[in-house]
């Protein structure tokens, strides 16, 4: 098979295939269909992890092998948060103290685990040199969980009541994340280096501040075609008053349902 081809079908067409799947998994209102959606996002997240077996030759082989190095953390983060959540103060499928504790156990591996992939001989490299993917996404992890911590902890102090420990766990991630970051600007790694790091950690800064700024023009500019819209549009038609008899009709089914108002009323 031709390599171009064989990198089409293998990646980007499980690529398309995830995508796909997904959106069949989650929006479809039929089961079987859902179920076929699941099925094909699993078989494309498989083929992408398989990439440095299946497309070694190809430079796309990187990114199924960075998916593949931070599976597990992933994994153990996002599950470890869904146990914390929802063994909290959720009025409806509350989780027990023992989902909780568990939880904590699974975002404290997984944070570990991460730290691991920079501080220690765990971080990806592929085939020869360290992966370039992880470089990106390290940082830029670090600096939305950084940021994000402490927008939403403003956002919980400003419009939250009795939300304090919620507060603290809050600027508790802020300050960890932060002291992660200054850490990584000053201490080389044994795989990446301050310089490095700092390096990828603005291009991440220069990235998510694009990301604010496209948002952000996008939302004024949604906001700007929608009161322009509703500008044009005609005012809507006025009824006219009730009259004497639909004013006496009304006067009957109140006394009828509620009881002791007279028809003079």
């Amino acid at each position: 098979m031709d390599e171009y081809l064989q990198a089409f079908l293998l990646f980007w067409l499980a690529g398309l295939a995830v995508i796909v799947g997904l959106m069949l998994g989650f929006f479809s209102k039929q089961s079987a269909i859902r179920r076929f959606g699941m099925v094909l996002m699993v078989l494309g997240t498989l083929s992408i992890l398989a990439t440095p077996w299946t497309l070694s030759f190809s430079p796309s082989s990187a990114f199924g092998h960075f998916l593949g190095s931070i599976l597990g953390p992933s994994v153990l983060l996002g599950v470890g948060i869904y146990n914390i959540a929802f063994s909290g103060h959720v009025p409806v499928g509350r989780l027990t103290e023992g989902d909780r504790r568990a939880g904590f156990g699974m975002v404290l591996i997984a944070v570990l685990w991460f730290e691991g992939m920079h501080w220690w001989v765990l971080t990806p490299t592929y085939p020869d040199e360290i992966n370039r993917y992880w470089l990106i996404f390290w940082p830029t992890l670090l600096l939305v969980t950084a940021s994000g911590s402490f927008v939403v902890r403003y956002i919980v102090k400003t419009v939250g009541d009795e939300r304090n420990q919620e507060q603290r766990l809050l600027l508790t991630l802020f300050a960890l994340t932060a002291l992660l970051v200054v850490l990584g600007l000053m201490r080389n790694g044994p795989n990446v280096d301050a310089t490095q790091f700092a390096q990828e950690f603005w291009l991440a800064g220069a990235d998510v501040f694009g990301l604010m700024v496209g948002a952000a023009f996008a939302i004024l500019l949604f906001a700007l075609v929608l009161t322009i819209y509703e500008s044009q549009q005609p005012l809507p038609k006025q009824l006219d008053p009730p009259t004497t008899q639909q004013l006496q009709e009304a006067a009957k089914h109140i006394a009828k349902h509620v009881g002791g108002v007279s028809e003079d009323e």
